[in-house]
């Protein structure tokens, strides 16, 4: 069982809402949380090129304290789309992972479905994701070719005043492990602080609300 507790301030570039910058900072409490096992800070810009059609790119650290650290810069055309009911994003992304102690670039694909349903016309909703990620070459040691990982969550969110949400729920993440070493089978309790420069004109998420 972990506690996975991120941090997200984001930051309205242009009136228009076209360009935007986010810096996420996230910590991860493992061994049934007891120990920290990962930071990782996350900073990015977002372009909306419409109502239908966005670009992320951004920068990743993750810090292990018990095995190698990892930087990331990365990639991703987001799909957003909103319904009567409900908001859908489709994330494609491509990562460019520098791992620790390996020569060369590990190219990572990752596909994300993100889903929010607001509550009535309260300040309340229903949010989560799926995710499915793949590494696309093998270093002989590291992260695995192929099929790597999967994360699913559900979370329930407030909006606490125009500019801040938090959301509380649930993540379950499987990953292969290299070797005869055990794949990973993690509990998350879940736990998110955003913050926005610029308030909300409604309580409801934006369907370009990714989980990033």
């Amino acid at each position: 069982f972990q506690l996975w507790a991120v941090t997200r301030f984001s930051d309205p570039i242009t009136n228009a809402g076209k360009w935007s910058f986010a810096f996420q900072a996230e910590f991860r409490l493992g061994d049934e949380v007891n120990d920290i096992s990962q930071y990782i800070i996350k900073p990015y810009a977002h372009i909306a090129f419409s109502e239908k059609l966005g670009l992320s790119f951004g920068y990743k650290y993750i810090r292990r304290p018990a095995d190698s650290d990892e930087q990331d810069i990365w990639q991703e055309v987001v799909f957003p789309r909103a319904y009567a009911k409900f908001n859908l994003t489709h994330q494609v992304r491509l990562e460019e992972r520098f791992y620790q102690g390996i020569d060369g670039i590990i190219p990572r694909i990752r596909y994300l479905l993100h889903y929010s349903v607001p509550v009535g016309q309260s300040r309340f909703y229903v949010t989560g994701f799926g995710a499915v990620r793949f590494n696309l070459v093998d270093k002989g040691e590291g992260p695995v070719e192929g099929f790597e990982q999967i994360r699913l969550s559900a979370n329930a969110g407030v909006h606490q005043g125009p500019r801040t949400r938090v959301e509380i729920g649930y993540l379950y993440r499987y990953e292969e492990s290299r070797g005869s070493a055990a794949n990973l089978s993690d509990h998350a309790l879940h736990v998110q602080f955003l913050f926005t420069s610029k308030p909300r004109k409604v309580l409801r998420p934006k369907p370009s609300d990714s989980y990033l």
